[in-house]
């Protein structure tokens, strides 16, 4: 069905009418005040490149020099990035990502999950050296022009945010750093960066403020970093840069403070033309609309259902697109406009969910002759929605590309073994803009460990190498940031059961189960690719189970251009249903109550000495989630960041001179490891392998009879291994309690 309205019509030329003379008044377009500076153009002008009073971007990108001002301008050219880049760059990442993932080829290390660092020995950095008499750790280290568009790096304490490490950026081989300052302080918008460049995640510190450099940058910190990620635009040798300086910094502050004022009050540039219709779509209908013939581009796109009571409501109605003759979007509206299963607002730069259930996104979508916008009723049942959108002029050039949003929805998509799951593969020239994630979690463990792995234009490694799936989307300590957050060019619409209208009130809580939704979109760190791209998330949650898995991606590309996506109605229309928990090991019901094993001695009350200082002992890990009644008290003493080699002495009080059996209870996991034990250096006879696919006990081991002459004893458990058949090959342990039984000699 195809419609149009002439009285719209008449009205819309008045419009238009009224905005050319208000451009050619040189009225800014987003209201905000033009930088007083004449050798720019005003940041008005900057994002409506069809303003009679300046020239294309195409021309003026590929005249200037890359600093600081034109990328913060850029930042907020809506038009800019629907053209491929004038200057030509490749995205690339330095992070912590764990260094023994080399090669697919290798599953026991392609999804080794240690990506970060702890003392003595991390290595998931570039290198130390010594610079002005003092040790530094080298996080990132770049040859050639380039700018750092995207920082994040988490709080190493989830409870506690500080840190004492010391960040130095050298910028083309500077002994002096051009920015020095607190790791997280610099980066979480309360240092020399602005909110919203800088701003505090959940439990994260995550940076766009660009930082350009003309012939090379690195990055150090004062001691061993925790987990960390520098996103970089590698520029194509000869690209002309000015390196970031304070003085710059201080001189752009006009700009800094316009920019971040449109950001943070997001609004469509260049529309001309707007249509507005109420549809009533029966079960199974499609309505499509026609879009004002000739060169022109969508600016701003809205719809609003009449109710979304149910919410897989957002998965069943589908937003599809045609510009000149090619299907270039077909993805659900909740993907579409980032808000995932059912009504979860936020806002960011390019898409607005409000309250009143109104979703609207501002990418620019050009086109050359024609195009159309539908609406796809999947469902049986009718539904009735608000359809507007809003278009505007547009000079094609040989830049300009076409907007394309894909989906792929999946469920049940298993965790073990790990993998790989597929966004997007794209072939062909165009450039990725970003995406939104909605997973199912069955159960309330963890499901966001797996890394983002992107490979741009057939390289056998990625260039961006991520460290969890919740870094990628800018927070972390996913299992206990269940909670709404919401930034310009990322959000967590949905987690749990909280959205912006129902915030978490525990803010120490510790459960995903259920629904959650990620979204992220880029600017600076947009990936332009000549040849192909493809996106991977690993799965890996720390539970074996079967989750759901849907990803809209949204990216441009020339009319060449391909995706592995196509329409999956049958897929979208899969009710995912979070089951109800069985009976297990992971109850947390309230008749799964606490008991203590009888003369059970406690592990987890001892006295306990590690053998260095990196070994960590946690003494208070509640193990309620995995049924209490397995262990003594509920809890026991976790042993972690441990490797072959180390070990833990427990003193024990047993009765002098008497003799007695000795038995230990031990937990087991899929990242436990094969234990050793001795008894006042008197070595036991057997080792204990305490690896299982899910978390559980071992049950009564006895470690032998023993006699002693004091009072109390010192039991060593040394980690000897790892199990050869662990999909996950660890070293940790867990010690629940110690039974001493007197017996007769």
């Amino acid at each position: 069905m195809k419609l149009t309205s002439s009285g719209d019509r008449s009205v819309n030329r008045s419009v238009l009418l009224t905005a050319m003379i208000l451009l050619l008044a040189g009225s800014s377009v987003l209201g905000i005040s033009s930088v007083c500076d004449a050798a720019d153009d005003s940041i008005s002008q900057q994002v409506d490149p069809n303003s009679p009073n300046q020239t294309s971007s195409k021309h003026r990108s590929a005249d200037s020099v890359v600093t600081i001002q034109t990328l913060l301008k850029d930042m907020v050219d809506r038009d800019g990035i629907a053209r491929f880049p004038a200057k030509n760059f490749r995205l690339r990442q330095h992070s912590s990502y764990n260094r023994d993932s080399k090669t697919p080829d290798d599953p026991k290390g392609w999804f080794a999950n240690g990506d970060f660092n702890r003392p003595p020995n991390g290595k998931n950095f570039i290198r130390t050296e010594v610079i002005n008499g003092k040790k530094e750790w080298v996080l990132m280290d770049h040859d050639g022009p380039g700018a750092i568009v995207r920082t994040w790096m988490p709080w190493q304490n989830q409870k506690n945010g500080g840190t004492d490490l010391v960040m130095r950026i050298y910028l083309d081989g500077e002994s002096e750093p051009a920015l020095e300052g607190n790791m997280l302080g610099m980066f979480d918008g309360t240092g020399v960066i602005p909110y919203p460049f800088a701003h505090p995640s959940l439990r994260s510190a995550v940076n766009f403020f660009p930082i350009p450099y003309a012939k090379s940058c690195k990055v150090t910190v004062s001691q061993m970093p925790f987990f960390y990620q520098f996103t970089f635009r590698e520029y194509d040798e000869g690209t002309t840069v000015e390196t970031f300086t304070l003085d710059d910094f201080r001189a752009a502050e006009n700009v800094i403070n316009d920019v971040g004022n449109a950001l943070l009050h997001p609004n469509a540039t260049g529309t001309t033309d707007r249509q507005r219709f109420r549809v009533k779509m029966a079960g199974s209908e499609t309505m499509a609309y026609d879009l004002p013939p000739g060169t022109a581009a969508v600016r701003e796109l809205s719809v609003k259902l009449a109710d979304y009571d149910d919410a897989m409501i957002t998965r069943n109605v589908v937003l599809k697109m045609d510009f000149d003759g090619k299907e270039t979007v077909w993805c659900p509206i909740g993907e579409f406009f980032g808000t995932g299963i059912g009504l979860n607002p936020f806002q960011g730069w390019y898409r607005t969910v409000a309250k009143d259930g109104t979703m609207t996104c501002r990418w620019v979508m050009p086109y050359q002759t024609h195009g159309t916008v539908s609406l796809i009723n999947l469902g049986s049942d009718d539904v009735v929605a608000d359809l507007e959108f809003k278009t505007g002029r547009w000079n094609w050039d040989e830049r300009s590309m076409y907007f394309h949003a894909n989906w792929r929805g999946q469920c049940p998509v298993p965790t073990r073994p790990f993998s790989d799951w597929n966004y997007v593969t794209l072939k062909g020239r165009g450039v990725y803009v970003g995406d939104t994630l909605t997973v199912m979690n069955p159960v309330e463990r963890w499901w966001g460990e797996g890394d983002e792995k992107i490979f741009v234009d057939g390289e056998a490694f990625p260039s961006i190498f991520g460290t969890g799936t919740e870094d990628y989307y800018g927070y972390s300590w996913g299992g206990r940031s269940t909670d709404f957050y919401e930034h310009p060019f990322h959000a967590q619409p949905f987690s749990h059961r909280y959205n912006k209208q129902n915030r978490k009130p525990n803010t120490d809580e510790r459960n995903t189960l259920g629904y959650s939704t990620e979204t992220r979109t880029r600017v600076l760190d947009t990936m332009p690719f000549s040849e192909s791209l493809q996106l991977d998330m690993e799965v890996w949650s720390w539970s074996e189970c079967d989750m759901g898995y849907a990803a809209g991606t949204y990216w441009y590309g020339f009319s060449g251009t391909t995706s592995n996506r196509q329409p999956a109605p049958d897929d979208a229309t899969q009710r995912w249903v979070v089951p109800p928990r069985p009976p297990s090991s992971e109850s947390t019901s309230s008749s799964d109550a606490t008991q203590y094993f009888e003369n059970a001695i406690e592990c987890e009350s001892l006295s306990a000495v590690a053998n260095r200082e990196g070994v960590k002992l946690i003494r208070d890990q509640n193990l309620g989630r995995y049924g209490k009644h397995q262990w003594s008290g509920g809890r026991h003493l976790f042993v972690r960041d441990t490797e072959a080699g180390d070990f833990v002495d427990l003193k024990v009080a047993v009765p002098s001179e008497r003799p007695f059996e000795l038995r230990i209870h031990a937990t087991t996991s899929f990242d436990y490891g094969i234990l050793d034990f001795s008894v006042d250096g008197q070595t036991v006879g057997k080792s204990l392998d305490t690896y299982s696919a899910k978390v559980g006990v071992t049950g009564p081991v006895t470690l032998g009879r023993f006699t002693s002459n004091d009072k109390e004893i010192t039991i060593r458990i040394e980690v000897a291994g790892s199990n050869p058949n662990a999909k996950v090959p660890g070293t940790f342990f867990g010690l629940d309690c110690l039974i001493i039984e007197p017996v007769t000699p």
